[in-house]
C-alpha cells in the first residue's frame, strides 16, 4: 500500500532515470521549505545563511564571508546599481562604499601636480581610521577596483593611515585655590542706633446720588 502511494505522488514515470528521480526529490524538498520567496530576494530580510546565494544570484563580483552582516547586505543591495554603471568612476565609488571603505577617487585631471596628469589614470586613496588594513582587506579593495573599473584605465592605490575617530571627546580641567586667614573676633565698641518713624493718614469720602432727569421734573 505504501509503494502504491509513493507511485501516485511521483511525477517521474517508473522508467525514469536516476538523475530525474533525484531532481524530483530535490524539488519536492524545496516545496516543503517554509519560507517566503519575497524575503529570499530582499537583501534586508533574507536570512543570513542564504545571503551568499542571493549575492551569487545578483552577480556580486566580490564576496567575502568574513564581512559582517551589514556589509554583506549593503554589497548585495548595491550590486544592480553597480552593474548598471560598471566601467565608470561612479560605479567604483558605490562598490567600494558598500564595503564600508573610506576611499577617495581622484581622476588624472584633478591632480595638483601637472607633471603627473596622465590621461586614463586615476588614484584610489584609501583612508584607514584608527587601525591598519589587513592583507585580506587590501586584496578585496584591489579586486573590487579591477572588476569594476574600465579596462583601459590605470590606477594607483594608496593607503593612508589616519587616526580618525567618529566619537568626539571633550576634556576640561580647572584648578583654583583660596588662602583664608581667620583671626579671633574681638569686640571693642558696641554701638546702638535708634530710629523714629512718624506717620499720618487722612481719608475723605463723598457720596453723590444721581437721579434720572424725568424724576426731578415730577418732583417740582
Amino acid at each position: 500500500m505504501k509503494q502504491e502511494n509513493d507511485i501516485e505522488d511521483k511525477l517521474i514515470p517508473v522508467n525514469g532515470t536516476a538523475l530525474e528521480n533525484k531532481i524530483e526529490a530535490i524539488l519536492k524538498r524545496a516545496e516543503e521549505i517554509d519560507i517566503s520567496f519575497n524575503e529570499l530576494w530582499n537583501p534586508d530580510k533574507c536570512p543570513t545563511e542564504y545571503l551568499p546565494w542571493l549575492a551569487w544570484a545578483l552577480s556580486v563580483d566580490k564576496w567575502d564571508n568574513t564581512w559582517d552582516e551589514r556589509t554583506k547586505r549593503n554589497v548585495i543591495k548595491e550590486s544592480i546599481s553597480v552593474h548598471r554603471q560598471k566601467g565608470t568612476i561612479g560605479a567604483l565609488k558605490k562598490a567600494l562604499a558598500a564595503t564600508d571603505v573610506d576611499i577617495q577617487i581622484e581622476e588624472w585631471f584633478d591632480y595638483e601636480e601637472e607633471s603627473e596628469r596622465k590621461p586614463g589614470t586615476f588614484r584610489a586613496n584609501v583612508y584607514s581610521r584608527s587601525r591598519g588594513i589587513s592583507e585580506s582587506e587590501y586584496s578585496n579593495i584591489k579586486d573590487i577596483i579591477e572588476q569594476t573599473k574600465n579596462a583601459r584605465s590605470q590606477y594607483d592605490l594608496r593607503i593612508y593611515l589616519a587616526n580618525k575617530s567618529t566619537t568626539p571627546y571633550i576634556g576640561v580641567a580647572s584648578q583654583s585655590g583660596n588662602t583664608t586667614t581667620v583671626y579671633p573676633f574681638i569686640v571693642k565698641n558696641i554701638e546702638e542706633t535708634t530710629s523714629c518713624f512718624i506717620g499720618c493718614g487722612y481719608q475723605s469720602v463723598n457720596t453723590i446720588t444721581i437721579y434720572p432727569k424725568n424724576s426731578i421734573a415730577l418732583s417740582d
